[in-house]
């Protein structure tokens, strides 16, 4: 099983739903030790109306988690996307207000099952000439709201590792400014224990060599890694072509991928403290509607019967 083949490395995580820890339960119990809710913890999974709270989803996945002894990773606090439109309404006092209620809120009903948070998700620009992503966060609370929110969030959970996370780590030109925010939010005194390296990656990127220098780069800031949503594609980004099923071609330079990947996660276990996959098994993957809607995908590391696949095998194969 993963976690105990894993176990003097890293915790080896996987994000859920509220529907598949029962349909894959027994996946889930027998091989990870980490959890994240894909969703459910989300603003505005959480509440959709200012101080009406649902928790059902989420309390069910933590249940669970607490049932079988699994640790759950937070997943998020603030985000451009999922939040609600209301979350931004009056002043900036009144989101500050809002916000750190919501934070308290949600940080006081977890604080026991939660070991660490992605506090702020995907904040860094990809496109050229912009460091941070133009959003509601930046355009009330500035350029550096980020300190805001992790100051905050501490406050609520003074013994809970806080993480920024983001994807596009290996891209070199993002890669640069994620690093120079993190310096600076260091350097102001701004209590962001780790940086989570999401690793949605694909068959032809990155390479072997993207990887190990993305790794390197990262732990030259001294703090922990989290691999945090792990899925290699069998496609890229744009490409729509639609298959019935993968190829035996397709699935050994995924396993090849997931085990390059592996054994540079392993080389870099004194910084890298999780690796978490984005789903459980290839039936119920984000990827069969995003970026390309109805190109099913074959991302992860159990196939659509549950089964082992190559990329399995390769991994723990050392």
């Amino acid at each position: 099983m993963l976690k105990e083949k894993y176990k003097n490395f890293f915790k080896v995580g996987v994000a859920v739903s509220d529907k598949t820890i029962e349909s894959h339960a027994e996946i889930i119990k027998e091989h990870f030790n980490s959890i994240t809710c894909e969703n459910e913890m989300k603003y505005s999974s959480v509440t959709k109306q200012e101080g009406i709270y649902d928790f059902h989803k989420a309390d069910k996945i933590v249940e669970f988690a607490a049932e079988n002894n699994i640790p759950v990773r937070g997943h998020t606090f603030a985000w451009h996307n999922q939040t609600p439109d209301w979350v931004f309404e009056g002043s900036k006092e009144q989101l500050l207000n809002r916000i750190k209620s919501h934070f308290a809120i949600l940080g006081e009903r977890y604080k026991e099952q939660v070991y660490c948070w992605d506090v702020v998700n995907e904040a860094i620009e990809d496109k050229t000439g912009l460091v941070m992503r133009q959003s509601k966060w930046v355009e009330i609370l500035g350029e550096n709201f980020m300190d805001t929110i992790f100051h905050m969030v501490k406050e609520q959970l003074p013994n809970t590792e806080l993480f920024y996370n983001d994807y596009n780590e290996c891209n070199i030109e993002k890669q640069a400014k994620t690093i120079q925010v993190i310096k600076g939010m260091k350097e102001r005194g701004v209590p962001i224990d780790g940086v989570g390296l999401q690793c949605h990656h694909n068959i032809y990127f990155p390479s072997e060599e993207d990887l190990k220098r993305t790794i390197e780069a990262y732990a030259d800031l001294n703090m922990k890694i989290h691999i945090t949503e792990m899925d290699v594609s069998l496609f890229e980004y744009n490409d729509h072509t639609r298959l019935l099923k993968p190829s035996v071609e397709l699935l050994k330079k995924q396993a090849k991928t997931y085990e390059t990947a592996f054994r540079i996660f392993r080389e870099y276990k004194d910084y890298i403290d999780c690796v978490t996959l984005w789903g459980v098994a290839d039936d119920v993957t984000w990827l069969d509607n995003f970026p390309v809607r109805d190109r099913k995908n074959w991302p992860l590391l159990f196939d659509e019967e549950h089964r082992p696949k190559e990329a399995y095998y390769r991994i723990m194969d050392f």
